[in-house]
């Protein structure tokens, strides 16, 4: 029985030993997990003790052996009974992040393509195109990217801020809030990782589209400043001349590739047709459109009737629309209308394009010249132009629009046509020199006809006259740079930049068109803002109403809105007349940069155009500062309701700030270090002190004036001996206005330092003082209530505090009485007390009060013995 149990059992433990080895080489090739590791310790630690409880004899356990044997070398037919525990599942790793680094990586990828496709040599603005057009999805992807995990990074940096911080080095915390930071910080930590590495290629994106308009620009800018043959050169018009046989060749075969393409698609009568009904739907167009500007025409003003500015410029606007919409609609629906039944072959768009364009610039330049010249309805134009002169401006400016359009849409065919290099040259050159000789003749007339006295008195239109206000002539210096810019034209032709010329000439049109718009969207927001939103008007006073504010603060929001959009408007037009056409100021001078030399100094390299593009921008900013300042004083603080001493020290502080401002922005052109210059004039400042005190003490002295306002603009004081008004603080000086219209400069430091009798600081009354010296034979009741009654009569003095009259004494002479009253305005006091004398001399004159003269007082005052000189004899002679 013992036999067959033990055969038993070895079978039943040779078939239990085979899985177990192959569990058991399983876990030899791979590292055993913890808890694994634990119960093998536990089967050794306890293999004898478990089997002995389990049997009562040793032979009926034979596993207790091979639990004693090594666990590092288990040999042949030994295994553990303990299963190996399930390693525990991965964390899954955030969605957020993949989808990060997916995105990243491809942009990542993008980036290499283009950098290497930007280290290519002779790249051309389409080239430049497409690799702008594949960078900006990458840079979208990595924007989207920052604006998804940054704000996860600040929610989870908040959160573990929020635990507080880190228990010291063998502190314990509580197992929740363990786990929490642990948790917390390995989030921030991933998301921190992605985040920073997203910025570097959105850093390497941003210098990667600054190099491709980098390169757009110095593409442009070398063209632009390509020289070729001058005008003057016989051999540019030889070859011009040479290239129109290839031209009309070329145009000859491209009209045969035009009709067999359109044959191809229809019959030739089909074509006719579809070109007649095109013309047909331009000249609709066109016929409707002159009678909606029929319609739409304003009379001319009645006799002693006038437009007021604001429908000025509302008539301007309108013009100006009806004209510029016209003909490029009619233009548009033709060219669609043809195009629907693609008879148009693809090389011809770009000719269409072309004449589009022509027509815009056509249309436009037409519609500017009329609005804002209005040279056959002089009732509405806006500037101050007699007849002659808005006449001989239109007419040459109508010139240069034609030239330029004309010139748009040969250079057009020209492209088409792939013709020589030569002919498009001297297509710019006719076109520079025609626009140069149109500008110069009108400004040779408009001098005669300024020169003339007549001229200036043809405008007879008294509703003119009452529209456009006072004299708008533009200044002299604006003419003396269209002739800088003229002679500049024709110097760059005669020196073979033709495209230079041609640049320039085209930018002047421009910005005479654009001038012209802006002129008239000025006008109209400040007759809007101005006519409209004042606070006497019905519409102010119902916006007010509406609102629950008062018609001043309407007035005073519509001066804020008038200045936004002012603003708003000057900068597109800079963009329009500086930054079109893919080029600006700076990027003309980065070329002529390049043949001028440069002055190291630090870290910042000065070239001479640097200074000059410096001193320019120092200019305008100049300019734009002292505009800013003349707004916010003559528009913007008189209808805020603040002291005029303080509207003068607020428009004071802002030309100071605009000035300050101005200085920098044109230093850090330059590339200078502000920090470093503060340095040196600290240090020239211990050398110049002394020299400069009575000038720092002046200074000091006036932003003391400025700041604490013991004195202020309009107050009435007395400082030295001079007495008048303050009309300007500086930081300098002060001027005053004496009576005598005289302008006294004080320095700043002498109002400080020294002694300042102000009249008007607190308030404006003043007290005057009247007195009369009546006889002893008077009443004196009578006395005190005429000069009470003559003081409140007066319509400048006070009642509160009242007038009185007081005795003062008894003079050898007689009594002396003492008017004392207070006035409103004690700049009226010199006023009211003259009037004072007046009604009391008349009333007394009437109530019979007798008042002592002087020379009775004299006598009286002299000795008794002392007799009178007899009078002189008579002149025998006379």
């Amino acid at each position: 029985m013992k036999v067959k149990t033990s055969a038993a059992f070895l079978v039943a433990l040779a078939l239990s030993v085979f899985p177990l080895a192959q569990a058991g080489a399983q876990q030899a090739a791979s590292p055993p997990a913890q808890g694994q590791q634990q119960g093998q310790g536990q089967t050794q630690g306890h293999g004898q003790a478990a089997p002995a409880a389990a049997t009562p004899n040793a032979a009926a356990s034979p596993p207790a052996a091979p639990a004693a044997a090594p666990a590092g070398a288990p040999a042949a037919g030994e295994a553990t009974p303990v299963q190996p525990v399930a390693k525990p599942a991965p964390v899954p790793p955030d969605p957020t992040i993949v989808a990060a680094r997916e995105k990243m990586e491809a942009a990542r990828s993008a980036l290499d393509s283009i950098d290497a496709a930007l280290a290519v040599e002779g790249l051309r603005p389409g080239d430049l195109d497409e690799l702008r057009q594949r960078l900006d999805p990458a840079r979208k992807d990595l924007a989207a990217v920052s604006d998804q995990i940054a704000p996860r990074v600040a929610d989870a940096e908040s959160r573990l801020n929020g635990l507080g911080p880190k228990p010291a080095e063998g502190a314990t915390e509580e197992p929740t809030i363990a786990a929490d930071r642990e948790r917390l910080t390995k989030i921030s930590a991933d998301l921190g990782a992605v985040l920073k590495q997203n910025r570097a290629l959105v850093l390497r994106g941003d210098q990667i589209s600054d190099r491709i308009s980098s390169r757009r620009r110095a593409l442009f800018t070398g063209q632009l400043f390509e020289r070729v043959d001058s005008i003057i050169d016989p051999d540019l018009w030889t070859n011009a001349f040479n290239a129109l046989s290839s031209e009309f060749r070329a145009l000859s075969y491209f009209g045969n590739d035009l009709r067999a393409y359109s044959v191809r698609r229809l019959s030739p009568l089909a074509v006719i047709g579809i070109l007649l009904g095109g013309l047909g739907i331009m000249g609709a167009v066109v016929a409707g459109g002159r009678l909606l500007r029929k319609r739409l025409r304003t009379p001319p003003p009645g006799e002693g009737e006038s437009f007021t500015r604001l429908r000025s410029a509302r008539e301007a606007m309108k013009v100006l629309f009806l004209n510029a919409t016209v003909a490029p609609a009619a233009a548009m629906a033709a060219i669609a209308f043809i195009g629907a039944f693609e008879i148009i072959p693809p090389r011809a768009e770009e000719l269409v394009q072309g004449i589009i364009i022509a027509i815009f610039i056509k249309a436009i330049g037409n519609a500017v010249g009329r609005a804002f010249l209005a040279p056959n309805e002089p009732w509405r134009r806006l500037p101050q132009l007699s007849d002659t002169a808005a006449a001989l401006a239109f007419r040459y400016y109508s010139f240069t629009v034609w030239t330029l359009a004309i010139a748009a849409a040969l250079n057009a065919l020209h492209r088409v046509l792939f013709a020589p290099v030569g002919l498009t040259v001297v297509t710019s050159a006719i076109m520079s020199l025609l626009i140069a000789g149109f500008i110069s003749r009108f400004l040779v007339g408009a001098a005669r006809a300024e020169a003339n006295a007549d001229t200036a008195k043809e405008t007879t239109d008294p509703s003119a006259i009452a529209a456009t206000g006072p004299s708008q002539a533009p200044p002299r210096y604006i003419r003396l740079f269209v002739w800088v810019a003229v002679f500049a034209l024709i110097g760059a032709l005669v020196a073979g930049y033709i495209s230079f010329a041609a640049f320039v000439a085209a930018r002047m049109v421009i910005a005479a068109a654009v001038l012209g718009v802006l002129y008239l969207l000025y006008a109209l927001i400040d007759a809007f803002f101005g006519e409209g939103l004042s606070a006497e008007t019905h519409r102010a006073r119902m916006i007010s109403s509406m609102l629950g504010l008062k018609p001043e603060r309407v007035e005073l929001i519509g001066v804020l809105a008038s200045g936004l959009l002012k603003l708003q408007l000057f900068v597109v037009a800079a963009f329009l007349i500086v930054g079109s056409w893919g080029t600006s100021t700076a990027d003309m001078m980065e070329t002529v940069e390049r043949v001028s030399f440069g002055v190291r100094i630090g870290n910042a390299t000065i070239t001479l155009w640097s200074v000059v593009y410096a001193v320019l921008l120092l200019l305008v900013s100049l300019a734009a500062a002292r505009g800013l300042q003349k707004w916010v004083s003559s528009a913007l603080l008189p209808r805020t309701g603040l002291e005029p001493s303080l509207q003068s020290s607020i428009a004071t502080i802002v030309g100071y700030v605009g000035t300050i401002v101005a200085v920098m922005v044109a230093m850090g052109q330059l590339g200078l270090n502000l920090e470093n210059i503060a340095l040196v004039a600290g240090a020239l400042s211990v050398g110049i002190g002394f020299g400069l005190q009575s000038i720092v003490s002046n200074f000091v002295s006036g932003l003391i004036l400025l700041a604490e306002r013991p004195i202020r603009v309009g107050d009435t004081i007395n400082v030295k001996g001079e007495e008048g008004y303050v009309r300007r603080i500086s930081v300098r000086s002060t001027e005053i206005e004496t009576f005598e219209r005289a302008t006294v400069i004080v320095p700043n430091a002498d109002l400080i330092t020294g002694m300042v009798k102000n009249w008007t600081h607190s308030n404006t009354t003043g007290r005057i003082i009247v007195a009369v010296t009546v006889s002893y034979d008077s009443d004196p009741e009578e006395v005190r209530d005429i000069l009470v009654g003559c003081a409140c009569d007066h319509p400048q003095v006070l009642q509160t505090p009242p007038p009185r009259v007081f005795l003062m004494k008894f003079a050898d002479s007689g009594i002396v009485f003492e008017l004392r009253c207070v006035v409103a305005n004690v700049d009226y006091a010199l006023t009211v007390k003259s009037d004072l004398h007046f009604q009391v001399l008349s009333r007394f004159r009437k109530a019979h009060v007798g008042m002592v003269a002087q020379p009775w007082a004299a006598l009286a005052r002299a000795p008794r013995d002392m007799v009178p000189p007899p009078p002189a004899p008579p002149d025998p002679l006379q």
